[in-house]
């Protein structure tokens, strides 16, 4: 048969056999990065060959040719439907005598590449009338093309359908996305090449500080290349530490890892991910934006392919791009549609942008056929919810089955949390572990039972001032973290007033979610650069201020404050707030460095305060577990003074 005189757009440039090539490119680009097996591969050549033969047919032909007409469903049977004549169950069920299921499977993939809820009512329809669809006379030379589907098809097509059936899922989610990249005219994948030499070349700034602020560095590529030429002992001295080792040496298994906060998870989980394709998934946008930029600035250095390697997905994708990459506005909505397309091999990602496949919308197939080759870090799974951390298991467990592979990374792992993972994704216990060092104390706490207040804030605050004059080493930054957005901006207009009765200039600031997003952006680059540890020496600097937050500085925001005065809301909040204090045990512990105030308001407790609507119905206010809550305060009451990273983990 000669498709190349059948239109298949109506661009009047691309027939079938124009477009079923380019489908057939992005199927072997796909084969070629080791994303599908040898029979799925051969599968997908007949599906891209036959998806769209259904468009030989008068009416649709008459359609490309002029673009006035349109697509009426009551003259004309959609070209998907049609498609499912010229499939060759014998050329199918060759590929794998064993496996009958496979032409079923090809016929439901193709069926439902267009979805339309009437669909098996058609196939019934168009059985009946298939000499009056392609007449002998208009088309005889696709007569010896054409099939009778067996009886019962709609049956069998029904079940596959009913059962989920992985394998026809992950076929229709590959022809989805050969199809859309062939339509889109955009590489279907960009292969990982880079991701393992970036990380290299971070080891050798980390072995090289001074070289790398007196002379112009080596991009990741020129590094990989020059370390090719050296032996051992040549190469850095700085390596890996035993978690980022183990995650390293874990690439092709499934994990879970606690490791306490600065150890590195970050580089762990991008050691795991490898040269594969990636999803490094964080609970919040500001987490998200903080990781690219260390990639694009420590392991991306000099590289001109950033739109070819590692995008970010959230909901202000757009406007991050914009305003900070250069380009022309082509460019930037070119990298975003990569991004949305997931053709990257690298995406930093929310929760929302991956797991919606779970609700089964027309098309989810193709995000869960990506994820199925793809390599999957969760990043701080105790920061979601009841109802988003149900949502991520399920949608956990479906990867796993497809295929994927999955990573938790995590500082503080709930014991309940941690049971469903192992219930759901099979993970032995050799491929969990927890990371701790105890011989580097990083906290020393006090137990306040009462209300966090401006009051004892800035008493600290000078103290600490005064203390600076004889002692220049000793720093000043103290992190205040509340758990509502109203707490922190009472306690920032207190502090202000208290502090600007005895000094005109100190460095006090505030940053939460509800500022704009100018603002917000501009606050998050202020509080990052102000909570670094030190230089690249890593001697520790010494700076004085205070920085009045929420809960947004929780999760994966590389900052090092040398006091924390906090909320209590519950015992994984509370370490995940910890940990952005001596973050990497650089300082002393002799002095208390985190002040936890038990006490807060009862009405922020689920369940405590009921409210009686004006029709009379009883409303639970709230957003802190009370259970939680009060097993949190007592466990904390018992633990002043010290606190090792392995009583944390006793703790929970």
């Amino acid at each position: 048969m000669d498709t190349s005189k059948y239109w298949a757009k109506s661009d009047k440039v691309t027939t079938l056999v124009i477009h079923n090539a380019a489908l057939r490119e992005a199927l072997d680009k796909l084969y070629e990065l080791g994303y599908i097996e040898k029979e799925m591969y051969e599968l997908l050549k007949i599906a891209c060959e036959y998806h769209d033969l259904g468009k030989i047919n008068e009416i649709f032909q008459a359609r490309m040719k002029n673009k006035k007409l349109h697509f009426d469903l009551e003259k004309e049977i959609p070209h998907n439907v049609l498609s499912l004549f010229f499939v060759d169950s014998e050329r199918v069920n060759k590929i794998n005598p064993e496996d009958k299921k496979n032409y079923v499977r090809m016929l439901f993939a193709i069926l439902y590449h267009h979805y339309n809820s009437d669909l098996m009512r058609m196939v019934s329809s168009s059985k009946r009338q298939l000499e009056n669809i392609f007449p002998q006379d208009a088309f005889p030379d696709i007569q010896d093309e054409i099939y009778s589907l067996p009886i019962g098809i709609e049956e069998e097509i029904s079940e596959v359908i009913g059962l989920k059936d992985e394998k026809a899922v992950k076929m229709k989610g590959l022809l989805h996305k050969c199809d859309y990249a062939a339509s889109g005219h955009y590489p279907i994948e960009f292969r990982n090449d880079f991701l393992l030499s970036g990380l290299e070349y971070l080891l050798m700034q980390w072995n090289n500080p001074a070289d790398q602020e007196k002379q112009e560095i080596q991009s990741a590529e020129e590094f990989a290349l020059s370390e090719q030429d050296k032996n051992e002992n040549e190469r850095a001295t700085v390596d890996w530490n035993s978690l980022q080792y183990f995650c390293k040496e874990k690439q092709n298994q499934n994990i879970i890892v606690v490791a306490q906060t600065g150890m590195g998870k970050t580089e762990a989980g991008l050691l795991w991910i490898g040269n594969h394709k990636g999803f490094f998934v964080l609970p919040i946008r500001t987490a998200i934006n903080a990781i690219y930029n260390r990639l694009r600035k420590d392991m991306l250095v000099n590289s001109d392919k950033i739109d070819e390697q590692v995008g970010i997905l959230h909901s202000e994708q757009l406007e991050y791009y914009t305003k900070n990459i250069e380009g022309s506005d082509e460019d930037i909505y070119e990298y975003v549609k990569r991004g949305k397309q997931f053709s990257l091999p690298l995406n930093i990602s929310t929760l929302d942008q991956l797991f919606d496949f779970i609700f089964q919308y027309p098309g989810y197939e193709l995000k869960l056929a990506t994820l199925s080759y793809s390599r999957i870090v969760i990043d701080e799974i105790q920061m979601y919810n009841a109802e988003l951390l149900a949502y991520l298991i399920f949608g956990l467990e479906k990867i796993v089955k497809m295929g994927g592979k999955v990573a938790i990374l995590t500082a503080t792992l709930p014991p309940f949390v941690k049971e469903l993972l192992e219930q759901h994704l099979n993970i032995p216990k050799e491929n969990q572990e927890v990371f701790i060092d105890d011989k580097k104390a990083r906290h020393h706490i006090k137990v306040c039972d009462k209300k966090i207040n401006a009051e004892d804030i800035v008493k600290l605050y000078l103290k600490n001032k005064e203390a600076c004059k004889s002692n220049p080493h000793k720093g000043n930054k103290i992190l205040v973290v509340c758990n509502k957005i109203k707490t922190a901006q009472k306690i920032f207009d207190d502090v202000n007033e208290l502090i600007k009765a005895k000094y005109d200039k100190e460095e006090i600031h505030i940053f939460h979610s509800r500022f704009i997003k100018e603002d917000r952006e501009k606050l998050e680059k202020e509080i990052i650069e102000f909570g670094q540890t030190g230089n690249k020496s890593e001697n520790v600097v010494e700076k004085g201020g205070i920085w009045i937050t929420t809960s947004v500085v929780e999760a994966s925001l590389d900052i090092d404050f040398d006091y924390l005065v906090t909320e209590l809301q519950d015992l994984c909040s509370l370490l995940q707030r910890m940990g952005r204090c001596n973050r990497k045990g650089l300082k002393s512990v002799f002095e208390s460095n985190c002040y936890i105030y038990l006490q807060i308001d009862s009405a922020d407790l689920i369940g405590k305060t009921k409210r009686t609507g004006r029709r009379g119905k009883e409303k639970v206010y709230g957003f802190i577990d009370a259970t939680l809550y009060e097993l949190s305060k007592k466990a904390i009451s018992e633990h002043e003074g010290i606190l090792t990273e392995s009583q944390k983990q006793e703790m929970l």
